[in-house]
């Protein structure tokens, strides 16, 4: 198109629709997903996260004793996935109850050096989610995170919100490499 060609009014208005489309999303407030008729775990066969019934002594019986990372507060283990990757899970308790769990890819080297338990790959269930797979076969019921942690280190946050709290996978680069359970009423430290 030539300066003196006059603009593509079809483009125009093509341009002004899209971005009334865009505008009009930008502007709708976050509204949280419907909540799951069940909550949500994070299980393999040797033991399962449930928030508010999992309890500090059965998680210390199954893996130990947690090391303190990555701030006060928090008991962090190191677990095998699948393919023997190596993943830190941790663990957040208020009065020996579970409150809050994570499992995720290392991303630091300030990543505590522990040896990895092999008790079997976590997930989530329902769900079927696991760290490593494709971010295209996380299921319908998780879906785009309206708030949440993550937005700084993860390219996409998804969520599942269940009686009591909330379930949320993260991904970059179309790959899950976080995995996260939170009581619904707790503030966790930074």
């Amino acid at each position: 198109m030539s300066e003196k060609d006059p603009p593509d009014f079809a483009m125009m208005r093509a341009v002004e629709l899209l971005a009334q489309i865009y505008e009009r999303a930008r502007t709708q407030p976050n509204v949280p997903p419907p909540p799951l008729d069940r909550p949500v775990q994070l299980f393999n066969e040797s033991f399962s996260f449930q928030l508010g019934k999992s309890h500090q002594d059965d998680v210390q019986r199954a893996l130990g004793i947690g090391f303190p990372y990555p701030t006060k507060g928090w008991h962090t283990y190191a677990v095998a996935g699948e393919r023997n990757e190596r993943y830190l899970l941790s663990v957040f308790y208020r009065r020996r109850e579970v409150i809050a769990v994570e499992l995720y890819v290392p991303t630091t080297d300030r990543a505590p050096a522990l040896e990895p338990r092999r008790l079997g790959a976590f997930r989530f269930v329902p769900g079927e989610i696991r760290l490593g797979m494709p971010s295209t076969a996380i299921p319908e019921t998780f879906v785009t995170a309206v708030g949440g942690p993550g937005a700084v280190v993860y390219e996409h946050a998804y969520e599942a919100r269940f009686d009591g709290g909330v379930a949320y996978a993260f991904s970059n680069a179309g790959t899950v490499e976080r995995l996260a359970l939170y009581s619904q009423d707790i503030e966790l430290p930074a």
